[in-house]
């Protein structure tokens, strides 16, 4: 059953790979931290490429709108529902010309939405279901990149074409028709350690952050896909230099409880002397 409805401002971080939904037309999962609590929050399913104008969205920006908590087919803590309709946009955390995050992390780098490592936050899973943490890695091995086998294509497609045709009359009354959702060509992937001496294995998480799908789309088409597979590596690779102090938003879905993957990234830019490469 769905909580209650409550009205709460919300600072947003992040948002994940639209998806497909048969019930909300194509979704995007966001994340955000509760203002009254501090607290890391899932919002879903928020129909954004269908959203008002007025009603669209920016990292770090603040929101007031009216939330529940999720109904029991999702029973993570930090996952809410969504009136996408009473959303009201307000201001945005900048970081101006010195490009300080330091307001931003404020919010977001709050100790209880820290882990130091993955088995942290699995413990935590394991204890009261925690489902979202920021992490900041020890150091990246590798930023790897697989290929979409032909047969996950097929079978998006597929889905896609049959959820559409399920909601043609439903989008008619809206008058929009919206672009296609193209499944990517590539799974864009990180492989670290963390910085914790109770972790002793090397991660390799997928990354669903929206704005690396967003780039690779546009260098897509202005170049090509091998270009776009290339600018999205080496953008990944200069977020791990020394100037960027990179963590990642780790979160799971609701039905691999203990299978965690990068949602979000963070990548406050710092003075080119703060450290070493995250590859060293």
């Amino acid at each position: 059953m769905t909580g209650a409805w409550q009205r709460r401002r919300i600072l947003i971080w992040g948002k994940t790979r639209p998806e497909v939904s048969r019930n909300y037309r194509e979704t995007v999962c966001t994340g955000g931290v509760f203002e009254d609590s501090g607290r890391l929050v899932r919002l879903y399913p928020i129909p954004l490429r269908y959203l008002d104008d007025n009603k669209y969205f920016k990292k770090y920006q603040w929101i007031t709108a009216d939330v529940a908590r999720a109904d029991d087919h999702d029973r993570r803590p930090e996952s809410y529902r969504i009136r996408p309709d009473g959303i009201q946009l307000e201001g945005s955390i900048k970081t101006g010309k010195t490009g300080d995050w330091a307001e931003r992390a404020h919010w977001v780098l709050r100790p209880e939405n820290v882990v130091r490592s993955v088995e942290e936050l699995q413990a935590r899973q394991k204890a009261d279901a925690t489902s979202l943490g920021v992490l900041k890695p020890k150091k990246i091995v590798q930023v790897h990149v697989e290929n979409y086998a032909p047969a996950e294509r097929n079978t998006f497609w597929k889905r896609y074409k049959e959820t559409v045709a399920q909601l043609e009359l439903e989008l008619d009354e809206n008058k929009r028709e919206p672009k296609p959702l193209t499944p990517p060509d590539y799974r864009f992937q990180i492989r670290f350690t963390c910085d914790d001496p109770a972790c002793t294995l090397v991660h390799k998480f997928g990354i669903l952050d929206w704005e690396i799908d967003a780039l690779y789309f546009r260098m897509k088409k202005k170049y090509n896909a091998e270009r776009a597979k290339q600018e999205v590596v080496q953008t990944l690779e200069r977020l791990c230099r020394p100037e960027y102090d990179l963590r990642f938003f780790l979160g799971n879905i609701s039905t691999h409880p203990t299978n965690f993957t990068i949602v979000g990234l963070w990548y406050p830019r710092l003075a080119k002397s703060a450290g070493p490469s995250l590859f060293d």
